[in-house]
């Protein structure tokens, strides 16, 4: 079972960043995990993106502006290490936590998976 603190993302929306020369680059979601009480993103590219591999994740922390009646959220680049790794482990527990030993639909690396 996924720890409450990890939302694990199942559509295919597409969020779209931009980089500091305004480039769009896009991305899927895969979670959002509290940290800290902090909200932090995990988004893989949708696309070919230079620099990052097809299956590496990035991890953003989420910071949401309320105007009038909607709500926009801004991401911003988790450069911490520390932070990074914290956040990603507890997107493994909850993933690894929902296999309940079946890994035959599970991306999740986890010991009870062939080859691990």
């Amino acid at each position: 079972m996924a720890d409450e603190k990890v939302q694990l993302i199942d559509d295919e929306e597409i969020i779209t960043l931009f980089d500091e020369d305004d480039n769009p680059m896009d991305f899927y979601e895969v979670a959002v995990v509290e940290y800290e009480g902090e909200l932090y993103a995990l988004l893989q590219p949708a696309e070919e993106i230079e620099g990052i591999a097809e299956d590496e994740v990035l991890i953003f922390r989420i910071d949401s502006d309320a105007e009038g009646d909607e709500e926009e959220d801004f991401f911003y680049p988790v450069e911490d290490e520390a932070v990074q790794e914290a956040v990603f482990e507890e997107y493994l527990r909850a993933t690894a936590d929902g296999c309940d030993g079946d890994c035959s639909g599970c991306d999740a690396p986890c010991e009870d998976k062939e080859g691990n």
